[in-house]
C-alpha cells in the first residue's frame, strides 16, 4: 500500500506547497512596503535626534523623548504595523479558506456514493478553532507577532541611542527584527496550512465512510524523530490527531481502506 499512500501524500503536499508560496509572496510584499515605509522615518529621527544635541554629547533616551519627530514616529508605526496586521488578516483569511477547499475537494469524485459538498461555514469554524494547548488561534497569533515587532524596534531605537550606533547600523537592526517577524509569520502560515490539510481531508475521509486514517510522513533527510515515530500510526476518525506535531511540520493523513 505504500505507493498509493505515496501518491495520496503527494497531492496533499503539492496542493499545500501551491498554497503556502503564494500565501508567502503576497506576504513578503505586505512587509516589504511597511519597511520601506518606516525606514525613512527611523533614520529621519535618528538623525535629527543627533543634531539636536550639543556639539561633543551624546543623546540619551530622554532627548528622543522630548523630539515632537519621536512622537510623530510613534505614530506612523502604530499606523503602518496595523494595516501590515489588518493585510494579513485578510490574506490568510482567503488563503486558508483555499487550503480548505484545496484539500476537501482533492477527493471529491462525483459519481462516489459517499460524494458530499463541503460545508463551508464548518470549514469556517474549524480554519479560525483555537487547536494549540496556549489557547489561541492564528489570528491572535498574528497580532502577537505584529506587537512584537513594534516594541523591538522601539527598543532597538533605543538601544542605538544608548550605545552610539551609526545610521548604518540602525538600519542593519531594522533589517534584522523585520527579519525576525516575518519568519514568525511564515511559521504561523506553515503550520496552520498544515493543521488546516489535516482537518481537511479527516473530513473528506468521513464523508467517504472512512472509520481510520495513518499519519504519513515525508521520508527524507528533514524529516525529523518526532514525526518519523508517529509515520504509519493509526488514528479513528474523531479522534485526536498530533498532527501537526511541531510549528512547519509536513506530515499528512491518508485513509485506512479496509
Amino acid at each position: 500500500m505504500g505507493y498509493w499512500e505515496d501518491r495520496q501524500a503527494a497531492t496533499q503536499a503539492a496542493l499545500t506547497k501551491k498554497n503556502i508560496k503564494q500565501t508567502e509572496k503576497q506576504l513578503l510584499k505586505y512587509y516589504e512596503t511597511c519597511i520601506h515605509s518606516l525606514r525613512g522615518s527611523f533614520l529621519s529621527t535618528y538623525n535629527h535626534l543627533k543634531n539636536s544635541v550639543e556639539s561633543g554629547r551624546e543623546p540619551t533616551p530622554a532627548d528622543l523623548y522630548k523630539l515632537n519627530k519621536y512622537w510623530e514616529l510613534q505614530t506612523q508605526l502604530q499606523h503602518d504595523l496595523q494595516k501590515l496586521g489588518d493585510k494579513q488578516i485578510a490574506l490568510y483569511s482567503k488563503r486558508f479558506q483555499e487550503q480548505w477547499e484545496d484539500i476537501y475537494n482533492a477527493w471529491a469524485v462525483t459519481d462516489d456514493k459517499h460524494y458530499t459538498h463541503m460545508d463551508k461555514q464548518a470549514a469556517q469554524q474549524m480554519i479560525n478553532e483555537i487547536w494549540c494547548a496556549d489557547g489561541q488561534n492564528w489570528s491572535n497569533r498574528v497580532w502577537g507577532n505584529t506587537n512584537k515587532l513594534q516594541q523591538a524596534l522601539n527598543d532597538g531605537l533605543i538601544d542605538c541611542v544608548l550605545t552610539g550606533k551609526n545610521p548604518a547600523q540602525l538600519r542593519e537592526m531594522l533589517m534584522s527584527e523585520f527579519s525576525v517577524s516575518w519568519n514568525n509569520a511564515d511559521m504561523i502560515v506553515r503550520t496552520e496550512m498544515a493543521h488546516i490539510q489535516t482537518k481537511a481531508a479527516e473530513q473528506r475521509y468521513k464523508d467517504m465512510g472512512v472509520n481510520k486514517v495513518k499519519v504519513w510522513a515525508d521520508e527524507d533527510e528533514r524529516r525529523c524523530k518526532e514525526c518519523g515515530k508517529l509515520h504509519e500510526k493509526i488514528f479513528m476518525i474523531g479522534e485526536k490527531i498530533p498532527v501537526p506535531a511541531h510549528p512547519r511540520c509536513r506530515c499528512c493523513i491518508v485513509p485506512v481502506i479496509e
